[in-house]
C-alpha cells in the first residue's frame, strides 16, 4: 500500500508500515467546534482492586499493562514481550469478558492469544491465522459478547468473525467485504448494545455502520462523516457506558458522538490536547483515555473534557516503556 494513501503510522520508515447506540432517523445534539524490559520467564500478573489498562506498544514490540492508578513515570505491572510471544510490531489489542487478550503484529496475518494473567516472554495459548483464515494485513481487533473475534484487514478492505475459541488456520464464520461496504483502509472496530458493527475506515475519513447480522457485500445502515463531524484519519473507535462513539482520529484528536448519531453531525465533544492519538476507551466513570502515538504516553480526560483540555494524569517517561503506543484494553 503506497505511503501517499495511509496516514504516518503506515509510512516506511526504517521499514515500518504500522499501523451503543442506535442508528436511523437519530442525529447528534449539541455540536461543538473546538478552539477554546521484557521479562525472560513468566510471571504471575500482579492482582489489583481497580481495572488494568493494556496498551499494544508497537515500537517497542510489546503489549504493557498499568494499574488503574499510575501516573506519571511508572513501570508496567505486566510486559508481554519476546521471542516466543510472536510480538513484533504489535498495533491491534483487545480483551475478551475473561480477560484473554487478543494481539495482531502491523501488517501481520494473524491474531496471538495470550491467557489473562501472561507476562514476560511467553508463548500464545493459541494462534488464528493460516491461508484458510483469510486474514489480510490487520487494523482492528473486537471480541464480541458471545466471544467471537472480529478483525478489519486494511489490506483487503473487510472485516472477518471468528468464532468464541477458534485457534489455528480456521476459516471465517463471516466476512463483510465488496464495493457496497464502503470500506476504504479499515482499522478500528467496535460494537454497541444493538450489535451494530462501526468501523473506521482511515482513508475515507468515514465510521461505517453495519446491522447485526450484517454479511457479505452489505450495504452500511449509516455512515459517519463530513465536513461537521471532523472526522479526518479516524484510526480506533470505542463506546462509553453511556453508549457515546469515541474516536481517536490520528489528525483531528478525540471526538464523541452522541449515542445514536450517524450522518454529518458535529462531535458533542471534541478534545484537541492530544497528540497523534491511536488509541481511546472509557472506564467504568465515563473518564476517556487517549493513546498519543508520537508522544509516547496514555493521558486520562475527564468525561465531559472538549477543547484545550488539561488531562487529569499522564502515564509517560523512561519506566513506562511506552513507545509507539495504540490500540488501549481493559
Amino acid at each position: 500500500m503506497s505511503a501517499s494513501t495511509l496516514s504516518l503510522r503506515f509510512i516506511p520508515a526504517l521499514a515500518i508500515v504500522v499501523g451503543l447506540g442506535g442508528c436511523a432517523g437519530e442525529t447528534a445534539t449539541g455540536p461543538f467546534v473546538p478552539g477554546a524490559a521484557a521479562q525472560s520467564r513468566p510471571q504471575a500478573l500482579p492482582q489489583h482492586g481497580g481495572f488494568r489498562m493494556f496498551a499494544a506498544n508497537r515500537d517497542g514490540g510489546s503489549v504493557v499493562a498499568f494499574e488503574s492508578t499510575a501516573n506519571g513515570d511508572v513501570a508496567p505491572i505486566a510486559t508481554i514481550a519476546g521471542s516466543k510471544t510472536t510480538l513484533s510490531d504489535p498495533d491491534a489489542l483487545t480483551m475478551d469478558k475473561s480477560g484473554n487478550i487478543y494481539i495482531a503484529n502491523d501488517s501481520g496475518t494473524q491474531v496471538a492469544v495470550f491467557g489473562p494473567h501472561a507476562n514476560g516472554n511467553v508463548k500464545p495459548a493459541r494462534i488464528i491465522g493460516g491461508t484458510s483464515s483469510n486474514l489480510g494485513p490487520t487494523e482492528g481487533l473486537f471480541v464480541d459478547p458471545s466471544g467471537d473475534l472480529w478483525v478489519s484487514s486494511y489490506g483487503v478492505n473487510d472485516v472477518t468473525e471468528y468464532a468464541a475459541g477458534a485457534s489455528g488456520n480456521v476459516s471465517p464464520i463471516n466476512t463483510i467485504g465488496g464495493s457496497n461496504t464502503q470500506l476504504n483502509v479499515p482499522t478500528g472496530i467496535a460494537m454497541n448494545a444493538k450489535g451494530q458493527l462501526f468501523v473506521a475506515n482511515l482513508d475515507s475519513g468515514t465510521i461505517v455502520v453495519f446491522a447485526k447480522g450484517a454479511s457479505g457485500n452489505a450495504t452500511p445502515l449509516g455512515v459517519i462523516g463530513g465536513g461537521s463531524s471532523g472526522l479526518s484519519k479516524p484510526f480506533a473507535v470505542a463506546f462509553d457506558a453511556r453508549g457515546r462513539l469515541l474516536v481517536a482520529d490520528e489528525s483531528s484528536g478525540i471526538l464523541v458522538f452522541a449515542k445514536g448519531a450517524i450522518g454529518n453531525v458535529a462531535p458533542v465533544q471534541w478534545i484537541t490536547s492530544t497528540s497523534y492519538p491511536a488509541g481511546v476507551m472509557a472506564d467504568s466513570k465515563g473518564h476517556i483515555y487517549a493513546a498519543e502515538f508520537s508522544s509516547d504516553s496514555i493521558n486520562e480526560f475527564a468525561h465531559s473534557a472538549t477543547g484545550n483540555a488539561t488531562p487529569l494524569r499522564t502515564i509517560e517517561g523512561p519506566k513506562t516503556t511506552l513507545n509507539g503506543p495504540n490500540s488501549l484494553a481493559q
